[in-house]
């Protein structure tokens, strides 16, 4: 079982995370500038304490020790050490890093006196880190304040997502009516809308359903009352010659409605494969077991492959024959045509239509009123196209195939006809 996660806490954590790590990066780049600052501000000091040594000096013509906290100062005049320090002297005027000390040396071009002025590298160590730290104690209320904005942000920003979720989980799974939450941001837009798509899909099939248990119910009650009526006359030994026939025809109208619920069943399942096959053979094997006159035309192709269900392209070419036969007026043809397609047309009577609806049919068939939309389903399944063409004197119905993985060849056996009637 897939364990669950918060976004919310994944959000913070990672935003937390993020200003922590900009924190980290500020103070440390802040640690780098004052350390520099510093070292240079104390520079300045030994420069400043160094000139002003040397001008006492110079004015008095002596000194007595001189101590400067946690530093020292070293007068040399001539070769006398007026006062002495606690390193060895320095021979060059400016700033170095001694053991334990940082020293700074001057010179006086009138003269022969040298000011050393050092102070301990403890001291300015402790100078620094006792400034430094107050700069992170400063900046921690900033990176505590940063956390709790980042947190309440987090929680305000998602918000719409939550009543979302609140009002998908107080919603009966029985409630198909579309979901309209408001103050959606844009990123989750789409999400009500797929799923408006998917209840309104349910909504529509469940109808449908319903629909067709209905129509099922009210064609299958007329043969088996036939049937049953029938089948009674026999039992109570009234049963005329023509009973046994009677019987026979109302429970062939049974078995053939009940193969064409199954029929459409099955397409709408669309459990059916995705092919290929060969055009060609299925056509000419669907035209052969319909035991119908046809004139089959496959337009001199050997094979035509294309990317379609075998099971599937016979049921559509065997429902359109036996429509064309059942509704039409003769002169049924098959024809294969470049694309590749095939072309199933028939004879009409004056009036005729085509009626696509479940159960739809004339007052007069004796067909099941499901066999153009077994078509439409089965051929929506596979991605074939179907055009429906009527005029006075012809039903023409064109299946089109998609052009992936399609090949065709043109006859090379001339023993082939190219047409034949069967």
């Amino acid at each position: 079982m897939t364990q669950t996660w918060s976004l919310r806490g994944r959000l913070v954590r990672r935003v937390v995370m993020g200003a922590c790590l900009a924190w980290l990066a500020g103070v440390g780049l802040a640690v780098l500038v004052v350390g520099h600052e510093m070292s240079e501000l104390m520079d300045d000091t030994l420069g400043n304490s160094a000139r002003l040594s040397l001008s006492l000096y110079k004015e008095a013509g002596h000194l007595g020790a001189l101590t400067l906290g946690d530093g020292a100062v070293r007068i040399i005049d001539g070769d006398t050490t007026v006062t002495d320090a606690p390193w060895a002297p320095v021979a060059t005027d400016g700033g170095q890093d001694l053991p334990g000390w940082r020293v700074l040396r001057l010179s006086d071009p009138d003269s022969d006196i040298v000011v050393e002025v050092g102070q301990s590298s403890e001291w300015r160590q402790d100078e620094l880190a006792e400034s430094l730290g107050g700069l992170v104690a400063l900046m921690l209320p900033v990176l505590l304040a940063t956390v709790i904005a980042a947190r309440g942000a987090v929680t305000s920003a998602l918000r719409p997502a939550t009543r979302l979720a609140a009002m998908l989980r107080e919603r009966s799974a029985q409630d198909l009516s579309p979901i309209s939450p408001p103050d959606l941001p844009a990123e989750l837009v789409p999400i009500p809308k797929a799923l408006n798509g998917y209840l309104n899909d349910i909504h529509a099939r469940i109808e449908a359903e319903r629909q067709f248990a209905t129509n099922a119910a009210h064609e299958l009650r007329t043969p088996i009352a036939a049937a049953s009526g029938q089948a009674q006359l026999i039992a109570a030994g009234l049963a005329r010659p023509e009973t046994a026939g009677r019987l026979a025809e109302a429970l062939g109208r049974m078995g053939h409605l009940v193969e064409r619920l199954l029929q459409l069943s099955r397409a709408e399942l669309a459990s059916m494969g995705a092919g290929p096959c060969d055009l060609v053979r299925v056509a000419r094997m669907v035209v052969a077991e319909s035991d119908l006159k046809v004139h089959f035309d496959d337009a001199e192709f050997t094979d035509a492959i294309v990317p379609v269900d075998p099971d599937a392209l016979s049921l559509i070419l065997r429902n359109l024959l036996q429509n064309a036969a059942t509704h039409g007026a003769g002169d049924l043809r098959v024809v294969l045509s470049p694309g590749p397609a095939v072309t199933v047309s028939n004879a009409v009577r004056p009036g005729a239509t085509f009626r696509h609806a479940t159960f739809d049919k004339s007052s007069s068939s004796p067909g099941a009123g499901l066999g153009l939309v077994i078509v439409a389903k089965v051929a929506e399944a596979q991605g074939i196209g179907v055009d429906f063409a009527m005029d006075d004197r012809r039903a023409t119905v064109r299946v089109n195939f998609p052009d992936r993985r399609t090949t065709i060849r043109d006859r090379t056996d001339p023993s082939i006809g190219a047409s034949a009637a069967l």
